[in-house]
């Protein structure tokens, strides 16, 4: 029998850009943190180029405004978390950070400089399933984070009223994907911490994508197997087999279902400066109907 795996997050971090979608990714990132006792840092990141023509004179006066504003908009993001969080937010370990530079390189940095354990923001999803481009903040996060990112939007089955500081976030149903690999371990011992945590069902999906005219009993019974070896869990656990394609049948769960979070393990691939993951996850973070708790796991190649 595995050993019991806690997943302990105690300094996280939520980016804000005032938008709905980060005012949401702010809300379970307050419940995170209340639950774990954590940190929370909350992050707003801009970009801003002097004009080439600006004397230094002009450069010089522009710089100190831009000072004064920068401690004026942390201010505003101070009050802004109060009016979004109202009560909830009584008795947080709250701390704000305003930077001039790029969102992803800023909160990865970030990340890194402040040990941050678990990442949570909003991201947007877009039409079209087989839309496969990378290109939003979140998601570029999501590929080079070394640890867990919680990507947020609304769900289907369940609409958050953000502008309502009483609404609060919930997790009751986990839905773990898995291939039965070693990334797959990864994302069920941080979905199974969870579902203890929040006395959450979690269920265990796997897809058959190939031969999938075949009998799906004994891929169900090498599914149990695979939990029992990999995870000691107090939680109800649902083992779950489906035949077809991976990132359309976990979308299609989630959503009949009603999950209120996916956790999904993603594999990053090196490749030069950057680092690259699978379709199926791509697709996931993109089109899911819940938000999505993003594990990774890096390979040299």
């Amino acid at each position: 029998m595995p050993d019991m795996f806690t997943f302990e997050p105690k300094r996280i971090l939520c980016p804000l850009d005032f938008s709905e979608l980060s005012d949401l990714a702010l809300k379970y990132a307050s419940v995170a943190a209340r639950e774990y006792n954590a940190t929370l840092h909350v992050l707003h990141a801009e970009t801003f180029e002097l004009p080439r023509y600006f004397s230094r004179k002009e450069s010089d006066h522009l710089i100190q405004e831009l000072a004064t504003a920068k401690t004026s908009l942390r201010n505003h993001l101070a009050e802004h978390v109060q009016k979004v969080l109202g009560i909830h937010a009584k008795g947080l370990d709250l701390k704000f950070q305003v930077v001039e530079t790029h969102p992803v390189g800023t909160i990865l940095d970030f990340t890194k400089q402040a040990a941050i354990d678990l990442i949570v923001m909003g991201t947007h999803g877009y039409g079209g399933l087989k839309r496969l481009r990378l290109g939003s903040v979140a998601e570029n996060t999501v590929a080079s984070s070394t640890v867990p990112v919680f990507t947020v939007r609304q769900k289907t089955h369940l609409f958050i009223d953000v502008t309502r500081a009483d609404a609060i976030p919930f997790l009751k149903r986990i839905l773990c994907p898995s291939n039965i690999s070693e990334t797959a371990v990864t994302a069920l011992r941080h979905a199974a911490a969870l579902a203890d945590r929040f006395g959450a069902v979690l269920t265990v999906l796997h897809i058959r994508e190939t031969d999938t005219d075949a009998d799906i009993s004994k891929d169900e019974e090498k599914l149990c197997a695979w939990i029992a070896d990999t995870v000691k869990v107090q939680c109800e656990v649902q083992p779950m087999v489906r035949k077809g394609d991976a990132a359309e049948e976990i979308i299609s769960y989630a959503g009949k279902n009603k999950d209120d979070l996916i956790v999904l393990g993603a594999r990053h691939q090196q490749f030069l400066e950057a680092t690259f993951f699978g379709r199926t996850t791509e697709l996931v973070v993109r089109h899911a109907p819940c938000p999505v708790l993003i594990t990774p796991r890096f390979s040299a190649s």
